[in-house]
C-alpha cells in the first residue's frame, strides 16, 4: 500500500471500529471496548501523524478523518449514557459542540470563503474526550457519582472555551475583512 492512502485507510478502520466498540461497550465487555476505544484514538494520532508530515492529505481525508473521530466519541458517549455511567446532558453537551463547530464553520466559510481549520484548543478537545472516556468507563465505580459529575462539568466547561478559542480569530479575521 502506497503512504499517501494509510491516512484515509486509518480513518476507515476507525470508523469500522464503532459498531464493534458500541456492540462491545454494550455487551459488558468494557475492557475489550475501552482497549478497541483506545485503539481506535491512536489511528487517529497516526493517520493526523502521517498525513502532515508526507503530505499525504486528501479531500477525502479531510472529511473522513473528522467523520471518524466524530462518530467514534458520539457512540462512546451514548454508549456510557445508555449503561447509566453518564448523564444526558452531556451527550447532549457533546452533539451541541459538533454542532456549533460545523454551525460556526459553515457560517465563517459562507461569509468569506474562509476555511476553519482545526487548532490546538480541537486537538486538545478530543484528547479531553478520550480520557473522560476512558476514567468513567474503567473507574466509573472508583469514582462515584461525584467522581464522574465533576469529570462531566469540566469536559463541557471545557467544550464551550474550546468553541470559542476555535472561533475567536477566525471570525475577527473575518469582520475585519468584511468591514474593510
Amino acid at each position: 500500500m502506497k503512504l499517501k492512502y494509510v491516512p484515509n485507510t486509518l480513518s476507515v478502520i476507525r470508523l469500522l471500529v464503532v459498531p464493534l466498540f458500541v456492540w462491545l461497550f454494550l455487551s459488558g465487555n468494557i475492557i475489550v471496548a475501552i482497549i478497541l476505544f483506545v485503539f481506535g484514538g491512536a489511528t487517529d494520532v497516526i493517520d493526523g501523524y502521517i498525513a502532515r508530515k508526507f503530505n499525504c492529505s486528501s479531500a477525502l481525508g479531510k472529511i473522513l478523518d473528522p467523520l471518524a473521530d466524530k462518530a467514534l466519541q458520539l457512540s462512546a458517549f451514548v454508549c456510557l449514557y445508555i449503561r447509566d455511567y453518564i448523564p444526558l446532558w452531556m451527550v447532549i453537551a457533546y452533539v451541541a459542540k459538533e454542532l456549533s463547530t460545523v454551525i460556526g464553520a459553515l457560517i465563517i466559510f459562507k461569509k468569506s470563503k474562509f476555511v476553519v481549520k482545526s487548532n490546538y484548543f480541537g486537538k486538545l478537545a478530543t484528547v479531553i474526550v478520550f480520557a473522560a472516556v476512558f476514567v468513567i468507563a474503567l473507574f466509573k465505580d472508583s469514582i462515584g457519582s461525584v467522581g464522574v459529575t465533576v469529570i462531566c462539568v469540566l469536559v463541557a466547561l471545557y467544550f464551550v472555551f474550546s468553541i470559542s478559542m476555535y472561533f475567536k480569530q477566525d471570525l475577527i479575521k473575518v469582520l475585519k475583512n468584511k468591514n474593510q
